[in-house]
């Protein structure tokens, strides 16, 4: 497993590129455009989505956060106030999840995914409770009911292409409108030019009141932001 980590503990660039090579298929389906594909070598799994890794686990440790941008998220989450209920939007092989219910072990945590492939995986073979909460669903549909989350984590990027709506108004009218006063909106974005980054940062001044936290990830095309309501 070393030969994948960095001295700092961390998942190599040179695994991230060759991830979809790498190891033994454990699981593969395809359907339309999108392929899931889950691998394994020792004591690393990993889950990719048209070849491109989505999150990697080690299986005797799933709670590790193996990622910079997830350590840069999780030095945030320090700094904020303990939440008693969190949504996540994405899912992937669930290390954020396993992470809060590891740290945060009174807080509960909903994760959404449209992909149905998406869940099985997790709970097939990243050890997910198949009675967690879990919900297959749009992300739509989850912000406009009525319940609201001391935290949002929204991780919805499976390569550099983002969903429109993460540059719509009404998506972060939604987003704050489902945090608890005082909540925290968190967002691990993908951006492949300065001119996302900026129309982001005005979405969420126009819709927080205020210009958000925001951290470049070294040697990634990740930025971890942070805005309270």
């Amino acid at each position: 497993m070393q030969e994948f980590l960095t001295p700092d503990g961390m998942i190599a660039n040179d695994f991230v590129r060759q991830s979809h090579q790498l190891g033994h298929l454990l699981y593969w389906h395809k359907q339309g455009k999108i392929s899931v594909q889950v691998r394994q070598d020792k004591m690393l799994r990993w889950l990719l989505i048209n070849d491109t890794l989505q999150s990697v686990i080690e299986i005797n440790h799933p709670e590790h956060l193996l990622f910079p941008h997830l350590n840069i998220l999780a030095n945030l989450f320090e700094n904020s106030p303990s939440p008693s209920s969190v949504l996540e939007l994405g899912l992937g092989a669930g290390a954020i999840r396993d992470y809060l219910k590891s740290r945060y072990p009174d807080a509960y945590v909903t994760s959404v995914d449209n992909n149905p492939d998406i869940i099985h995986c997790y709970k097939r073979y990243f050890g997910g409770d198949p009675m967690c909460a879990l919900k297959c669903d749009d992300v739509m549909h989850i912000l406009e009911q009525p319940k609201k989350y001391d935290w949002i984590i929204l991780d919805l990027f499976s390569d550099l292409n983002a969903p429109l709506f993460l540059f719509q108004h009404k998506f972060y009218h939604l987003l704050r409108a489902a945090l608890n006063d005082g909540g925290t909106l968190y967002i691990n974005f993908l951006a492949e030019h300065d001119s996302q980054l900026k129309q982001l940062t005005h979405l969420l001044i126009a819709n927080f009141g205020k210009k958000p936290i925001m951290h470049a990830v070294p040697d990634y095309a990740n930025h971890i932001i942070a805005v309270s309501k």
